[in-house]
């Protein structure tokens, strides 16, 4: 089966504009994602997709593979979207905002993919509370066979307290079927996918088989200003 690797990456980022393009000790977070995708898929099958001129040129600089889709509500559309520019049996999604994600985690994702090649596959790992509370990060919630019942910004599941006892947060490594993305961009944003601003769940709401399995899960994504001095810091340890 033919796999290729697509980083979705814009400038208009609504919490963090331009951050693509924002540089943790010199290198840029896009450009270290690519290197970490360079140590899974050769090079030819990694390619970046945008909306962005600004991206579009700093890939022809930098001599890397990049599509311009044109503007895309989700970053699941804009895979949609880049298969009908480059045909795949299964794109991998590794988010542009990884910069220090796991190389096995990656390789996980891919090899597992030809076994969910009719599903939807992300990730999962163990949440810490302080995660849990953290409306920034998504949480999961799957059955015994791992296929996901829901998946929230919110702290879920909690107790009948309340409380935080044990969950999952997701982790962003998607494998797609070209059949499903190319249906979920057919199909318009549902009322929770727009409630929780979260774009897994139109795959919920389409009834689309949807699986999480488990990965390490110790990466950090770049969603706001404050995740910055964290990669620094995991960085430096490095």
């Amino acid at each position: 089966m033919k796999k290729v690797i697509v980083i979705p990456a814009r400038m208009q980022s609504t919490r963090l504009p331009g951050k693509p393009l924002i540089k943790i000790n010199g290198v840029t977070i896009l450009e270290r994602v690519h290197k970490k995708c360079e140590k899974v898929l050769d090079k030819k099958r990694i390619f970046i997709a945008t909306e962005s001129q600004e991206i579009v040129d700093f890939c022809k600089k930098k001599n890397l593979n990049c599509i311009n889709t044109g503007k895309a509500n989700t970053a699941l559309d804009r895979i949609g979207k880049f298969s009908y520019h480059v045909d795949s049996d299964i794109y991998i999604n590794v988010q542009g905002d990884e910069p220090v994600i796991n190389i096995k985690d990656i390789k996980k994702i891919i090899k597992c993919s030809s076994y969910y090649k009719n599903s939807v596959l992300f990730g999962k790992a163990a949440c810490d509370k302080k995660t849990f509370y953290d409306y920034s990060k998504a949480k999961v919630v799957v059955d015994s066979n791992n296929r996901v019942l829901y998946t929230s910004r919110a702290g879920i599941p909690l107790n009948i307290k309340g409380k935080f006892v044990k969950a999952f947060k997701a982790v962003w490594i998607y494998s797609l079927p070209k059949k499903i993305i190319r249906k979920y961009l057919s199909n318009a944003q549902g009322k929770l996918e727009f409630l929780e601003q979260n774009e897994v769940v139109r795959f919920l709401e389409m009834g689309i088989n949807t699986y999480a399995i488990d990965l390490s899960g110790n990466s950090w994504a770049v969603d706001e200003k404050k995740d910055l001095s964290v990669i620094k810091k995991i960085i430096s340890k490095k």
